[in-house]
């Protein structure tokens, strides 16, 4: 929103969390009014007043902006560039989140660290030191009990872990080249690893992991933070340095492979499904979302016009996971 220079209210919403025996905070009751109906019951969601359309689903609501507000485009006129940036900021949104429950919700420092801070800016003030902790662990305990569901599990931290520094080590070399993903200006897949880099800067344990191994990735926070100052520019994939191509790779070595075994156990009917990277292991429950994702993803590669496809094929290295 700051990007596009569009005037917004940000306002906390509770939604369904809070049990009966806490205070439902005053502060939210006009978000959670306006979230009425919601399905599903997740944020972030955008409420636009011109006609009450609520919208929620982060890269839904990117595409709708960029229909409503055309001058200062999140997705890339290229076709080959909103292709790649599109597959980057789906595993920002389906990938990266395991790596940020896996690291806030499975260390007790983070947890009670974090659970605080957003509970209290649920609760938005008047509130006693006990209120506070009681709400805190509830939350805490809520989203611990939905690490399984995400597949942030023991079994599966050390694929996460090394995802995690593939990710740091491309994005701590990505102002070798550029300023941000795909070159000066901003794009779909910088907000979406915006979103789970930032929080992950916020958490004590991936805090200390990133300033140590990647001390560049916070300037680019930075930037993103508020990047109505950047002008958009004209982006090509011929353009792109070898951190974007990294990005990419780990698209390709294990995201992909990732959505492909979780469609073929939906297919299956199978309870649970494993892959491999690298002698790694994985092991998840399937996701029927994360089929609609894979479905999306090769559409959209499909239709494609032979030149962009060109261009994709020769960064990606390997489309295979986009044929089949």
């Amino acid at each position: 929103m700051r990007y596009k220079r569009l005037p917004f209210d940000w306002m906390p919403a509770t939604l369904d969390w809070i049990p009966d025996d806490l205070p439902h905070p005053p502060l939210c009751a006009a978000a959670n009014r306006k979230l009425d109906g919601l399905t599903p019951r997740v944020v972030p969601a955008v409420y636009f007043p011109n006609d009450g359309l609520i919208r929620n689903e982060s890269t839904t609501i990117a595409y709708l902006l960029d229909e409503r507000h055309a001058d200062r485009l999140a997705v890339p006129r290229d076709p080959a560039v909103a292709f790649c940036s599109h597959l980057l900021e789906d595993m920002a949104d389906e990938w990266l989140v395991k790596i940020a429950f896996l690291y806030r919700w499975g260390h007790e420092e983070d947890a009670a660290f974090k659970s605080r801070i957003v509970t209290g800016e649920f609760l938005g003030g008047y509130y006693s030191r006990a209120v506070l902790d009681k709400a805190a662990k509830h939350f805490a305990s809520r989203q611990q009990s939905r690490m399984r569901l995400v597949g942030a599990t023991a079994e599966n931290a050390a694929m996460i872990m090394m995802s995690f520094d593939r990710l740091l080590k491309a994005m701590d070399r990505l102002s070798d080249n550029a300023t941000f993903i795909f070159g000066a200006s901003p794009t779909l897949a910088d907000f979406g690893f915006y979103g789970q880099l930032q929080s992950l800067a916020a958490d004590p344990t991936p805090w200390a992991s990133m300033r140590g191994a990647a001390p560049g990735v916070f300037p680019y926070l930075q930037l993103l933070e508020d990047s109505s100052g950047i002008e958009t520019q004209e982006l090509s994939l011929l353009d792109i340095g070898a951190a974007t191509a990294d990005l990419l790779r780990i698209v390709v070595d294990i995201y992909l492979p990732y959505l492909r075994a979780n469609e073929r156990a939906l297919a299956g009917n199978e309870p649970s499904f494993a892959f491999e990277v690298d002698g790694l292991r994985y092991v998840q429950e399937p996701f029927k979302y994360h089929a609609k994702c894979y479905r999306v993803l090769r559409e959209k590669f499909s239709a494609l016009n032979p030149g962009a496809r060109s261009q994709v094929e020769a960064v990606l290295g390997s489309t295979e996971f986009l044929l089949s």
